[in-house]
């Protein structure tokens, strides 16, 4: 009997000359030649390079780039000084039109390796300027060599990297942030500190609307902020739109940013933005969208693809602070949004008012809960808008979508691979895709925005 060549595997710490075929979720190039797939950050598809291997599994391989030997034509240099180390940016390193074109293939390739659908999916919509956009950032703040330094975390770690300019972040989260970092070395504000639960200052967030007015909000390890007088002043003078300073307190030890309340500390009128001509309040504990141009655009084709009628009524699941319900008023006979979050709900409601449209109504609760006893009780639908978190609508919400009957719904996700999962679903319970569109929500990173509709199957 003939003896059974060994199977090529990677170890760690070999050096490796390999060419890279594609581009993974998370930016990274794939190299399939060795036996293994191996994963190399910062690599790019067509281009030779060494690298080498840091982690091996049983079927994959990860790597780190020490040499790009033969450059793809795609490959620009990032403007950025912090970027490979940095955790926040993965594609500063790839042209802008070829960076599009990979979230457009990113999209196509979970529809159909996930979800088992065969779905036309047009070129990503991106941004005439790509840098920038960031309306809202969350920094975590750690002390290095003695001094308190906001920034980001390196790739798969909690070792922070001091950034004091964010290319992809408004500027006023800049200012924001380095102004707070100056008034605790002034002052003797610890940082927090992960190993021992220990220090004050967790987070830095920064949240930053169309008049460039910022809404300032630190998340605390304790109960109280010291010498707030101090830092009201020191943010006046750091930023001229300086709106309002919250705190929320996260005394858990755990990696969640914020806590479950907050507080105000300075600011008299509730911090609103304003999007597809209406005004919108929100609370330091509210989801918005993190990039206002292309977000804009996302809702106006969604809108325009619900076709809405008069004398229809409208579901929104995952409401946030109504954002989409309310716009959606305005063409619709009723629209009812469901949100987890208590604020965010009391910003919905507010926002009605504040933007007189009787016509919405907002429930808290768990979507999968209240959705499927509010169907239970009758309510029924035209078109569900879903806009879910990253790890996709619940079973249970799903079926009662399908349950209440619309004739369309518009589902938007910032995850490929649980809306893929999701849609699947969805088609099983007589829903079809007539059309995708995905959005370049977050620039010059692996991440993608995508909005799928589905029309109801015709019953024979």
């Amino acid at each position: 009997m003939a003896e059974e060549k060994p199977i090529d595997r990677l170890i760690k710490n070999q050096e490796v000359t390999c060419l890279i075929d594609a581009l993974g979720t998370q930016g990274e190039g794939i190299c399939r030649e060795l036996g293994q797939v191996l994963f190399i950050p910062f690599a790019l598809p067509g281009e030779t390079v060494r690298a080498r291997v840091q982690k091996v599994t049983k079927s994959l391989a990860f790597g780190k780039l020490l040499e790009v030997l033969s450059p793809s034509p795609q490959r620009v240099t990032a403007p950025c000084p912090h970027f490979g180390i940095c955790g926040g940016c993965a594609l500063q390193h790839l042209d802008y039109q070829a960076h599009l074109a990979h979230k457009t293939s990113q999209v196509a390739s979970c529809m159909q390796r996930i979800g088992k659908l065969a779905v036309d999916v047009p070129l990503t919509r991106g941004m005439d300027i790509p840098w920038r956009y960031r309306n809202k950032t969350a920094l975590p703040v750690q002390e290095i060599n003695g001094q308190p330094e906001a920034g980001y975390y390196a790739p798969r770690s909690h070792r922070l990297v001091p950034v004091a300019q964010c290319l992809i972040a408004h500027p006023s989260c800049d200012q924001a942030t380095a102004a707070v970092i100056a008034w605790m070395r002034a002052h003797d504000v610890p940082a927090f500190q992960e190993e021992t639960n220990q220090g004050l200052v967790r987070h830095i967030i920064t949240r930053v609307n169309v008049r460039d007015e910022a809404m300032i909000t630190l998340a605390i390890n304790g109960a109280s902020l010291p010498h707030t007088p101090a830092l009201i002043e020191v943010l006046k003078v750091a930023l001229p739109g300086f709106h309002s300073l919250h705190l929320t307190r996260q005394t858990a030890g755990d990696n969640v940013i914020l806590g479950e309340g907050h507080e105000r500390l300075y600011g008299s009128t509730p911090f609103t933005d304003e999007a597809c001509g209406l005004s919108f309040e929100l609370s330091p504990l509210s989801f918005s969208q993190v990039n206002s141009l292309i977000s804009q655009q996302l809702y106006q084709d969604a809108l325009a693809l619900a076709e809405l009628k008069p004398g229809e009524t409208v579901i929104d699941v995952y409401s946030g602070a109504g954002a989409i319900a309310l716009m959606a008023a305005g063409r619709c006979r009723e629209a009812i949004g469901i949100e987890l979050s208590p604020q965010a709900v009391e910003n919905a409601k507010a926002n009605a008012v504040r933007n007189g449209i009787p016509n919405a109504t907002f429930h808290q609760g768990e979507a999968e809960k209240l959705l499927p006893r509010m169907q239970a009780q009758g309510l029924s639908a035209d078109v569900i808008f879903l806009d879910p978190p990253r790890k996709g609508a619940h079973q249970d919400v799903l079926e009662a979508v399908a349950a209440a009957g619309p004739r369309r719904i518009l589902y938007i996700s910032c995850h490929p691979a649980s809306q893929a999962r999701d849609a699947a679903v969805l088609c099983s319970l007589g829903y079809r895709i007539s059309h995708c569109q995905p959005y370049d929500m977050f620039c010059q990173t692996a991440e993608v925005e995508n909005l799928l509709c589905f029309d109801r199957e015709k019953k024979e």
